[in-house]
């Protein structure tokens, strides 16, 4: 009988068939970013006259540039530039043409200005701005869009524009404009940044500090060659500032859902945040970042006890972490559960012990978002020696004006498009001030009356509430005067009232309790501290944070000065003080049928009453009706 070899078993032949097929080849690691500042000496540290490949700068003969050590930035050089003539084309280019600039790329060019007071006399229109520009097969350079212009105000500023190069651009340079004359003032460049990249990135030179995050390095000699900043294989934050930055740290965060949420909240993408937080809350969320995270979002959304909820599971796993504390206090003033707010507020307290002011008796006052006017105030202190100074010296340098005591009222799209009640106010209040001009302004006449910062202007282009809120303090501190709202229905003539009114303070606005105001109805001397620190302060914050806190962030700007600033206190306490509650009266009964009595009774509590411009519901026997057609028997 003859042998025959054992048959394999069917897991050996499995073993030997994947032995055979080829396995998948390894993916490769992700390529660490890196970012490169193209300015060979951003620092200006080197001699301006030297080649511009290796860091020199286009100065034109009428242009005297000098490096200097920047004011209040120990160790920080920059460009010291002022005008030799007549001519305000005043500029600068470091590194001169190219720079390195291709033709067909986007680029994003980021400057810091520093200004010791406002520039005077004729300004170019491209002053304190940064202007792109090429030359191409056109007879005239091209131009791209200039970037917005520095704020002509003292302190430190920064300025950035993206711009594309057409792919037929022979070559290119980016000039940084002064725009003053010859006796006019001197600006300060600094920290000068060119990327190939589609929005700003932080300023950075090889020259630069490595931290957690990011390793600089120059590309050749230091302060004469590009430096790149590289991200670290594993960075310590995660704060993407470009897509490829993004899409690594996501590679990263793959195993990592809070660290995916992270990424996905700072690119604005809810929905993948809202997922990788839930899938943290439901592993354990052993810190509650998770919980605070959701419930911030549900705060954005008005969901205030889904917010709630989260919130106070979040401070209970750290209730050291003392913004969530404010965060559930917030939600806690929404719900209208004022005990419970400060009680969150205070346990937040005991944890936030470096505050620049009495954080305890801000508490005391019975003014709700204790979160939003403590961040504010933060602000305000870390900033109050630019605020005070862009005050002092717009009170150094008064408009002359033939106003006197002018009283200016707004309606952004004019006074022919307003709704009826808008209307009926601005004829009762030309009725009874007939000896004061009336200065009925719009969006389209503005400019005749003060320049509002450009970047201002757009960002708060749709938001005609927070842009009138700058507006009257533009006005106010420029000629100081009256400001009415548009809806204030004024029922006898102001000047002895406001005569009465400043006859020992510099401004005027009802209030509740000491600084806790209203700035529907406001006046004030033209050479009031008050008015002068309150409007710097507003804009700063819009130039440095762009951001609205609260809807009664400039109330809070208000109320914090007034405790940061001894000067402000002094002159608002020593003012005439008129409760805010009687001028709303006829806003509380304004849709309600009308009553000669009770009306009479009304005007007699104010000189102004606050009326909304909303009139659904109103019936043709209301007061506000009444008060739209004339018919109300008061006389005004």
């Amino acid at each position: 009988m003859t042998a025959t070899a054992p048959t394999d078993s069917w897991p050996t032949r499995f073993r030997a068939a994947l032995r055979r097929t080829p396995q998948p080849e390894p993916r490769p690691a992700p390529v660490v970013p890196s970012v490169v500042n193209l300015v060979p000496d951003p620092g200006f540290r080197g001699a301006i006259d030297r080649p511009a490949e290796s860091g020199g700068v286009d100065v034109p003969p009428a242009v005297s540039a000098e490096p200097t050590e920047v004011p209040g930035r120990p160790g920080v050089t920059g460009l010291r530039v002022t005008a030799l003539s007549g001519d305000n084309d005043t500029w600068i280019a470091p590194g001169g043409i190219r720079l390195g600039l291709r033709a067909g790329g986007t680029y994003t060019a980021s400057v810091s200005v520093f200004l010791t007071e406002p520039l005077g006399g004729p300004l170019h229109p491209s002053a304190l701005r940064l202007a792109p520009g090429w030359t191409t097969g056109e007879p005239a350079p091209g131009l791209a869009a200039r970037s917005m212009p520095a704020r002509n105000e003292f302190g430190h500023h920064r300025i950035s524009v993206t711009f594309t190069i057409p792919p037929d651009a022979r070559d290119a340079c980016v000039r940084l404009c002064s725009g003053m004359t010859a006796g006019h003032g001197a600006v300060i460049w600094y920290d000068y940044t060119l990327t190939e990249t589609a929005a700003p990135v932080g300023h950075f030179d090889g020259s630069t500090p490595d931290d957690a995050s990011y390793v600089h390095q120059w590309t050749g000699e230091p302060n004469a060659s590009p430096s790149r900043r590289t991200l670290r294989p594993a960075p310590a934050a995660f704060h993407p500032e470009t897509p490829e930055e993004a899409a690594f740290l996501r590679s990263l965060a793959v195993d990592d859902p809070m660290a995916a949420a992270r990424l996905a909240l700072a690119a604005g993408d809810r929905e993948s945040a809202v997922s990788e937080l839930r899938r943290v809350a439901k592993a354990g969320d052993p810190d509650g970042e998770a919980a605070y995270e959701l419930g911030r979002l549900a705060l954005a959304e008005r969901k205030w006890a889904t917010a709630e909820q989260l919130l106070r599971g979040a401070v209970a796993k750290r209730p050291e972490a003392f913004e969530r504390g404010y965060a559930l206090a917030l939600a806690y003033d929404k719900l209208k559960r004022r005990d419970d707010s400060r009680r969150a507020s205070a346990a937040a307290l005991v944890h936030d012990t470096k505050l620049p002011f009495d954080g305890p008796a801000l508490l005391d006052s019975d003014v709700t978002s204790f979160g939003a006017r403590r961040e504010i105030g933060i602000f305000l202190a870390e900033h109050l020696t630019q605020i005070r100074t862009q005050a002092e010296q717009r009170l150094a340098r008064p408009v002359r004006s033939t106003f006197d005591q002018p009283i200016f009222v707004y309606w952004a799209q004019g006074f022919e498009a307003a709704p009826p009640v808008v209307k009926a106010c601005l004829a009762a209040l030309k009725a009874n001030n007939p000896g004061s001009r009336v200065h009925e302004l719009s969006l389209d006449n503005l400019g005749g009356y003060v320049d509002v910062p450009e970047d201002l202007a757009d960002a708060l282009a749709d938001d005609h509430f927070h842009f009138s809120d700058l507006l009257r303090m533009l006005l106010l501190e420029k000629f100081g005067g009256i400001w009415v709202d548009a809806t204030c229905f004024v029922s006898e003539p102001l000047r002895p009232h406001i005569d009465r009114a400043l006859a020992k303070g510099g401004v005027f606005a009802f209030n509740y309790t000491g600084p806790y105001l209203v700035n529907w109805f406001l006046a004030s001397r033209p050479d009031s501290y008050v008015m002068h620190l309150w409007r710097a302060a507003s804009f700063l914050w819009w130039e440095k944070r762009g951001e609205i806190v609260d809807p009664l962030l400039h109330h809070h700007v208000f109320e914090m000065l007034h405790r940061l600033d001894d000067r402000f206190r002094a002159e608002w306490d020593a003012g005439l003080r008129l409760n805010a509650t009687p001028p709303h009266a006829l806003q509380s009964v304004m849709l309600r049928p009308y009553e000669p009595e009770m009306l009479q009774t009304i005007m007699e509590g104010a000189f102004v009453h606050k009326l909304r411009y909303q009139v659904d519901g109103m019936t043709s026997e209301s007061y506000l009706a009444r008060i739209i057609r004339g018919d109300h028997g008061n006389g005004a």
